[in-house]
C-alpha cells in the first residue's frame, strides 16, 4: 500500500524550518521526513502541512491508498469547515483515481450535504470529468469490463445529450462483453426517456 519508513531525526522547530529542509530532499526522503515530523509535532498547523504534503507526494507516485490516508487524516485534524470541505472533495478525487468507486460515492453523498448549490454543481462536474477520463483510457486500452464499471458510475451524474452519450458508450461495451440484454434495455431507455425527467433526476442526486 505504501512504503515502510523509519523515523528520521527532526531538529527543526517550526513549519518554515521544516519547509526549508524538505526542499533539499528527494520525494521518498520527504515521505520519511514528513512522517517523522507528524510523530514529533503536536501543533495542528504543522500536522496539517505534513499530511497535505504526504498526500500530494503519494498521489504523484500513484500510491492512492496512502494519499487517501493522509488527506483523511488532514480532515480529522483541521477545525476549519472550509478546509474540511476542500479536503473531502480531494478525497473524492483520490478515491475515484484509485478505483475505489463505492467509497467515493459514500463520500460524495456526505459532502453534498455540506456544500452550497454552486459548490455541488462544481463537484458534480469534477466527478463527471474524472469518470470520463478514466472511462476513455479504459476504452483506448480495450478494457470493456472497466468501461462498464466506470460509465455505470458516471451515468447518474449526467443529463440530456451527455447522458445519452454515456449510454451509447455503455451499449457498445455491453455488446462487446456479450451482455445483449443490458444493451437492448439501454437502447429502449434512450428511445423512451423524455426531457421532463431531467429535473427530478437532478433533485434526486444533487438536492437542488
Amino acid at each position: 500500500m505504501g512504503i515502510n519508513v523509519i523515523t528520521m531525526q527532526v531538529l527543526e522547530r517550526d513549519k518554515k524550518e521544516i519547509e526549508i529542509r524538505a526542499s533539499k530532499m528527494s520525494d521518498f526522503l520527504k515521505m520519511e521526513y514528513f512522517e517523522s515530523c507528524l510523530k514529533k509535532f503536536t501543533d495542528h498547523e504543522i500536522q496539517k502541512f505534513c499530511c497535505m504534503e504526504l498526500s500530494k507526494l503519494y498521489e504523484n507516485k500513484f500510491m492512492y491508498p496512502e494519499a487517501i490516508k493522509y488527506i483523511f487524516k488532514f480532515q480529522e485534524i483541521t477545525g476549519n469547515p472550509m478546509e474540511k470541505k476542500k479536503a473531502m472533495q480531494k478525497e473524492i478525487e483520490l478515491l475515484i483515481k484509485g478505483g475505489f468507486y463505492e467509497k467515493a460515492e459514500g463520500v460524495i453523498k456526505k459532502t453534498f450535504g455540506m456544500l452550497t448549490e454552486g459548490e455541488r454543481f462544481e463537484l458534480r462536474r469534477n466527478v463527471v470529468t474524472l469518470y470520463k477520463s478514466i472511462g476513455e483510457k479504459a476504452e483506448k486500452n480495450g478494457r470493456n469490463a472497466e468501461v462498464v464499471k466506470v460509465y455505470e458510475r458516471l451515468l447518474p451524474y449526467t443529463f440530456d445529450n451527455e447522458r445519452n452519450h454515456v449510454k451509447v458508450k455503455l451499449i457498445e461495451s455491453y455488446k462487446k462483453l456479450g451482455k445483449i440484454r443490458e444493451a437492448i434495455e439501454l437502447e429502449k431507455e434512450i428511445e423512451r426517456v423524455a426531457p421532463a425527467r431531467v429535473e427530478p433526476e437532478r433533485r434526486r442526486f444533487f438536492g437542488f
